[in-house]
C-alpha cells in the first residue's frame, strides 16, 4: 500500500547523499547498532529507497555505529529480526499500511502498522507485491511477538504510507484526528509492545539520514530537539497531542508544504519528548527549536559568476527524460519555465554545458547544503563516481553560455 509512486520516486529530484561532520568516538564507548530494513516496492521504487537507506547507514557508520542491513530481496523476516536484535535504533524503508486505512473497516494487527517483507513465497526480487502474496506485511503484533531490539530504542520510519499519519495520494487527505489516530497505531508496538523510547517518521527526503546524524551527534538531546532539528521543520505547522499509552507521551504531527506543494502531515514524533538516546530526561528542555542540534552550513559562495560546492544527482526532469541537465536552488538567481532554458557551465572532473530545466531545494543554509542536482546522464559526463557516491564536488559557472538540448563535454 503506497501513496502515488511518484512522491517517492520524485526523492531523487530533491538531492543526493546526507553528509555532516561527524564526532569522533571514544574507544571505550560500546558502538551504538543501528538495523535498517528495506522492503520490497518494486522494481523502479526498491533502489532508490536503498539508495536513500545508505545514506542513513553513512550517517550512522561515520558517527562510530555499526549498521546490520536487510535489503531487499534479502530482506526475509529471519534476516530483519537477526538485524533487529538489540539494535538501538531501527528504520524502515518500504511499503505502509497503517489503521485507520480505506481497504478494512477492522484492520488487523498481524498486518497492519508494521513492515512489508520479502515473504516466503519470495520472487527473489525488488517485484515482490502483496497482490500475489509475494510481499508478506509483518504488522505490530509479530513484531512485538519476535522482534527484539536494545531496551530504550528508536524506530524510525522513513517513507512509508500511513506511519507520519498522511493518507495515500488517492484517498482523501487526513484530518488531525486521523492523522493522530494513525501516528499513535503505528507508534504503539514500539512504545508500549516493545520499550522503545521514541517513534519518528518522515516522509522527507533523507531525513532518516538526518535523524540518525542528529540522534548519534546529541544523544542526551531531547527528543523533542532533534524532531526540530529536521531542516524542514517550521514550528507553526506543529500540533502537540496527549498520548496516554506511555508516561508523559505526546504524538506530534506536523504539517506542512512540501511534495509539489502539497501540504499534508509529512513528519511526526511520538514518545516523551524530554528524553534522549542516551537515555537522560531535561524536563522543560523539550521545545521545538529551543537548541540547535544541528550545525547551519554557510550560503552558497557566489563570486565573479561562480558557485561551488557539492552537487547530488536526480533521474530526470519531465519533458527531459534521459538528457544531461541541471537544477539550482532559487539562490543561483537562474530562471526556469520561461522560454528557452538558460545553460551553465559545470566542472567536476570534466566540463560540460547543461540546460537549467529545474530548481531544487538543495537545503541552503544548512549542514547538508549542495549547489546542483544533476540529472544521471548529466552526472556521467562530469564525473566517473557511481550514482550511489551521491555527491561530488563542482564549480557551476554562472555566466550565460549558449543554450543546447542535452549536455557535452567541453573540452
Amino acid at each position: 500500500m503506497r501513496r502515488i509512486l511518484a512522491l517517492a520516486i520524485s526523492l531523487a529530484v530533491a538531492g543526493g547523499s546526507f553528509a555532516l561532520a561527524a564526532p569522533v568516538r571514544g574507544a571505550e564507548e560500546p558502538a551504538t547498532k543501528v538495523a535498517i530494513i528495506v522492503g520490497p516496492v518494486g522494481d523502479e521504487l526498491t533502489p532508490v529507497y536503498i539508495a536513500l537507506a545508505e545514506a542513513a547507514a553513512r550517517a550512522a557508520e561515520d558517527r562510530g555505529a555499526t549498521v546490520a542491513r536487510a535489503y531487499s530481496p534479502e530482506a526475509t523476516a529471519p534476516n530483519v529480526l537477526k538485524a533487529v536484535k538489540d539494535a538501538n535504533v531501527v528504520v524502515y524503508f518500504g511499503h505502509g499500511v497503517g489503521s485507520p486505512n480505506p481497504y478494512s473497516p477492522f484492520p488487523s494487527p498481524e498486518t497492519t502498522n508494521g513492515w512489508g517483507l520479502n515473504g516466503p513465497g519470495s520472487r527473489g526480487d525488488h517485484s515482490d507485491s502483496w497482490r500475489d502474496q509475494t510481499l508478506t506485511y509483518y504488522g505490530e503484533a509479530w513484531i512485538a511477538q519476535h522482534a527484539r531490539p536494545a531496551p530504550g530504542w528508536v524506530m524510525i520510519y522513513s517513507n512509508a504510507c500511513y506511519a507520519p499519519g498522511a493518507s495515500e495520494g488517492f484517498d482523501t487527505p487526513a484530518d488531525e484526528a486521523t492523522a493522530a489516530t494513525r501516528v499513535a497505531a503505528y507508534s504503539r508496538g514500539p512504545l508500549v509492545d516493545l520499550g522503545a523510547s521514541a517513534y519518528f517518521a518522515t516522509d522527507y527526503y533523507e531525513g532518516a539520514a538526518h535523524l540518525i546524524a542528529a540522534l548519534l551527534d546529541a544523544p542526551d538531546a531531547p527528543y523533542g530537539q532533534i524532531f526540530a532539528s529536521e531542516p524542514r521543520y517550521e514550528a507553526d505547522g506543529l500540533v502537540r497531542l496527549p498520548l496516554e499509552t506511555i508516561d508523559g507521551g505526546e504524538t506530534w504531527l506536523h504539517r506542512s508544504a512540501y511534495f509539489e506543494g502539497k501540504v499534508d502531515y509529512w513528519y511526526a514524533f511520538a514518545g516523551n519528548p524530554t528524553l534522549s538516546l542516551s537515555g537522560a530526561a531535561r524536563p522543560g528542555a523539550d521545545i521545538p527549536g529551543s537548541v540547535a542540534v544541528t550545525p547551519q552550513g554557510p550560503p552558497p559562495i557566489v563570486v565573479d559568476g561562480l558557485i561551488t560546492g557539492q552537487a547530488s544527482n536526480y533521474a530526470e526532469t519531465a519533458g527531459w527524460e534521459g538528457e544531461a541537465t541541471i537544477a539550482l536552488p532559487p539562490e543561483a538567481g537562474v530562471a526556469v519555465g520561461q522560454g528557452r532554458p538558460r545553460s551553465v557551465l559545470v566542472c567536476a572532473e570534466r566540463c560540460a554545458t547543461l540546460p537549467v530545466v529545474d530548481v531544487c531545494p538543495c537545503y541552503v543554509g544548512t549542514a547538508d547544503q549542495r549547489v546542483a542536482n544533476l540529472s544521471h546522464a548529466a552526472w556521467a559526463l562530469v564525473t566517473d563516481a557511481p550514482l550511489i557516491e551521491g555527491l561530488i564536488d563542482v564549480t557551476v559557472h554562472l555566466s550565460p553560455v549558449a543554450p543546447s538540448r542535452g549536455g557535452a563535454p567541453s573540452s
